[in-house]
């Protein structure tokens, strides 16, 4: 079930559009080592993340009302005392509250969105780090309230000033219109958008609903990362060692 599920039932509306067989080459997390560093020419043009249960918990749908409460805290966990302090999550409201919209002492959301540990650790290194300065973000998620998703990526900040939706240059998001149940739907948008190449594309989604990555390997040929715990630093630099192999190994470069 999702990370903030309180049952083991299916999201409402989730189809499983692909084969949800992995291959021995997508599900082993543990074949690409940490000897195999990468460098800017092997990065990917475009890092796509998936948000419910990847790079956020709770899931969207499992939200009582809209999340409009910034939430402080520090920005960098890893400094907690000397980091500046800004939005790291999004609260949703109750009926709590003093005479003209106050907030009573000591008032805490019931619900807060916030980033996996991982995850912000993960978005920082993108924003901080020159080395992906050519490098762009984006989000494929089949939300069931995408309202509530660009709610959240307005508000939580990565690094002071600097919120999700000022780093995601493309961000697909919903099951509407073009967009189904199938990320295939996402990525054919962002590849349009874009003009990058499907191969140019590192993917990272949990895949406890759908084998999305698998799917999107098949189909694409997109290299992928699940994250079935929420993103992970160390997931994450796995799937940048994952897609350098990969591209060393179409180049024909690999020793």
């Amino acid at each position: 079930m999702g990370k903030g599920s309180s049952s083991g039932s299916v999201p409402p509306n989730q189809h499983a559009s692909c084969s949800t067989t992995e291959s021995s080459e997508t599900s082993n997390n543990n074949a690409y080592p940490h000897s195999l560093k990468s460098d800017e020419s092997d990065l990917p043009s475009i890092i796509v993340f998936d948000l419910d249960d990847c790079l956020w918990t709770p899931e969207m749908h499992e939200l009582s009302g809209p999340p409009s409460i910034p939430i402080e805290g520090p920005l960098d966990p890893n400094n907690p005392i000397e980091s500046p302090l800004g939005t790291v999550g999004m609260g949703v409201s109750s009926s709590r509250r003093k005479k003209r919209g106050v907030w009573a002492d000591g008032y805490t959301p019931d619900q807060v969105v916030e980033l996996y540990h991982g995850a912000r650790l993960a978005l920082r290194e993108l924003a901080i780090n020159p080395k992906y300065r050519n490098v762009q973000i984006a989000v494929a998620s089949t939300s069931l309230v995408p309202e509530y998703s660009r709610s959240c990526m307005a508000g939580i900040e990565i690094v002071e000033g600097v919120t999700m939706k000022d780093m995601i240059s493309y961000a697909q998001i919903g099951r509407n219109g073009k967009l189904s149940s199938s990320k295939t739907s996402h990525f054919e948008l962002i590849h349009q958008e874009s003009g990058v190449s499907y191969e140019d594309i590192l993917f990272f989604d949990d895949c406890n609903w759908d084998d999305h990555v698998g799917c999107l390997k098949r189909t694409f040929g997109v290299v992928g990362m699940r994250t079935p715990n929420g993103l992970s630093l160390e997931e994450f630099h796995r799937g940048l060692q994952k897609f350098s192999v990969e591209k060393k190994r179409r180049d024909g470069t690999l020793n």
